[in-house]
């Protein structure tokens, strides 16, 4: 065979006597076959009077019940075992839990023959049986990979012969082509004989080593999972309230990477009152391959300095993320391919930085089909959206955020009409919700809607701001179809958005401090309502958004002071 050792020249002339003397009628047994062992590709083992002989490098986990007998496509059956079943002395160790072959000699075979002799070949000249072909999936415990399943990270799938684990969420990529740097798939290595060539006919043992050795078959040793039995469902995704090491109550604040007329600000000059800092924006590489998300730091600032900010901030117990969009930024998310180059490009501006999360602030190349059901959206650029956010957050962990600062019109203008924009962030705030810190609708720029209770409501009230809250803390039928329902989200999910100075919003919506703290009162209290008044208080609703961070420093940062001043009357 050869993958084995060549014997050494003293042990072929102390074999050629032996044969020569032909007083040897009797083989040994193997090492015999146990549980938690690691069996290199080449081992040959001894198992209820046959010998196995490894197919591929795996280890016998300790209840998987993978005995020799009953997995062909780890072992192929030598045949009976023509020695003892339990030779003395015993072979040296089997092998152990690592790959790499053990450096042991083969056991010295005396000259002399004795009653019971040490390890011999055996005979060329008996051949061993031939094993009956297989089929590849036999020997693989994980489920098939299927292309329309989406697997979170951890998971374990099984391909053409090879085991796979998912780094993050994924569907639709084919394992085989998905691993290395970027990719979601990690190769483990075979977990059964690949397709093709079939598996072999079983050849002589023709050596007098008792325990073959084998150059492991590269990356082929299953990687360690947390339970002894490979191929476990992984934990499913939490579904309750996300861990981001956030204050119950918060005030959040976009900031520029650009110069509007407000001027710049660096990181570590925000003040404390912000708990949540969106860096504004990163944008679709529009020179780039679709998909490419890039952010480029605007040449006010340092980016060594931009970094350690963003670290001082962290150190403080305050959040930084990268918020994506914008009035102008455009992403296309329209193929598969385009997903994943997003994800890949998106996680490394995130990881060079430091991060604490994504926010989604898609405002253009968004809608959907007049008759797309927002429970499950057809439209590849939402559908993209969804799979490329849970991507990112299975890559980056529990304590990834996950924010959205959608206008009005995307979100309960679905609930006159859906179709086009309107309406069309349902399907993501819906497929992201399990994963979802918070939404801070955009309560300006929009002019009137119509709430749930069929009245219209005027931006920049506070009717406005408690009725288009309340449709999120309740949920609603999306075009007004009870076969509709969109679901309510937790108070600890919604905020309030709204701009911190009238120039912030050209289009209207500005509410001074007073009236943002009066719909306070009245959803998280249920006092002080305007006219519209919610069936329910929601002590927990989360707190405040604002456009922008400086905007506010031309008002003397009154928004951030004066709302975080209301909020740290409720307990966190």
């Amino acid at each position: 065979m050869q993958n084995r050792k060549r014997v050494s020249a003293r042990m072929t002339g102390l074999l050629a006597a032996v044969m020569l003397a032909g007083s040897i009628t009797a083989y040994a047994a193997y090492p015999t076959w146990a549980e938690g062992n690691t069996y290199s590709a080449g081992t040959v083992v001894y198992y209820n009077g046959h010998d196995y002989k490894a197919v591929v490098t795996h280890t016998a986990y300790v209840g998987a019940g993978w005995n020799p007998a009953s997995t062909p496509t780890l072992w192929q059956d030598l045949g009976v075992d023509t020695g003892s079943a339990t030779p003395t002395p015993a072979p040296t160790a089997a092998p152990t839990a690592t790959p790499k072959p053990t450096t042991t000699p083969a056991p010295t075979v005396t000259p002399a023959p004795t009653s019971t002799p040490t390890a011999t070949p055996k005979p060329t000249s008996t051949p061993v049986p031939t094993a009956t072909p297989t089929p590849v999936a036999g020997g693989c415990t994980a489920a098939a990979w299927n292309t329309g399943t989406a697997y979170n990270g951890g998971a374990q799938v099984s391909y053409n012969g090879h085991t796979y684990t998912a780094k993050w969420w994924t569907q639709g990529n084919i394992p085989s082509s998905s691993t290395g740097d970027g990719q979601p798939w990690t190769d483990n290595g075979v977990c059964g004989p690949t397709p093709t060539p079939g598996p072999a006919t079983p050849t002589p043992v023709a050596t007098a080593t008792p325990k073959p050795t084998a150059t492991p078959v590269p990356t082929a040793t299953p990687l360690p999972t947390a339970t002894p039995v490979p191929g476990v469902s992984p934990t499913p995704a939490p579904t309750g309230v996300p861990v981001t090491g956030l204050p119950k109550h918060v005030v959040e604040g976009y900031w520029h990477n650009f110069d509007n007329g407000t001027g710049t600000i660096r990181i570590k000059d925000v003040p404390d009152q912000y708990d949540i800092i969106n860096v504004s924006f990163a944008e679709g590489d529009q020179s780039a391959a679709a998909g490419t998300a890039v952010f480029v730091l605007d040449k006010a600032f340092n980016e060594a300095d931009f970094i350690a900010d963003i670290k001082a901030k962290q150190a403080a117990g305050k959040k930084v993320q990268i918020s994506l969009g914008g009035a102008n930024g455009v992403i296309v998310l329209g193929t598969t391919a385009a997903r994943d180059t997003f994800v890949k490009t998106m996680g490394d501006i995130i990881a060079k930085y430091g991060f604490d999360g994504i926010d989604l602030d898609i405002e253009n190349n968004l809608s959907m089909g007049a008759n797309e059901d927002f429970r499950n959206p057809t439209t590849p650029q939402i559908v993209n959206l969804i799979a490329a956010t849970k991507a990112l957050k299975a890559r980056f962990g529990a304590n990834f955020m996950i924010t959205m600062a959608p206008e009005v019109a995307y979100v309960q203008g679905g609930y006159g009409v859906a179709g086009g924009i309107w309406g069309a962030y349902l399907p993501i705030i819906y497929g992201l919700k399990d994963d979802l810190t918070i939404l801070h609708v955009q309560l300006y720029n929009t002019g009137s809607i119509t709430g749930a209770d069929e009245k219209n409501y005027t931006q920049g009230t506070v009717d406005f701001a408690v009725a288009m809250s309340d449709m999120l803390l309740k949920g609603f039928n999306v075009n007004r179809d009870p076969s509709k329902p969109f679901p309510a989200l937790r108070p600890d999910q919604v905020s309030l958005g709204l701009p911190a100075t009238s120039g912030a919003a050209p289009s209207g919506g500005y509410l001074n401090n007073a009236g943002v703290q009066q719909a306070l009162d009245c959803l998280m209290k249920g006092t002080n309502c305007a006219s519209f008044k919610p069936s329910a208080s929601y002590p927990g609703f989360r707190g405040v958004m604002t456009w922008s961070v400086n905007w506010d420093k031309t008002n003397s940062y009154q928004f951030a002071t004066g709302h975080k001043a209301y909020l740290n009357q409720y307990p966190n």
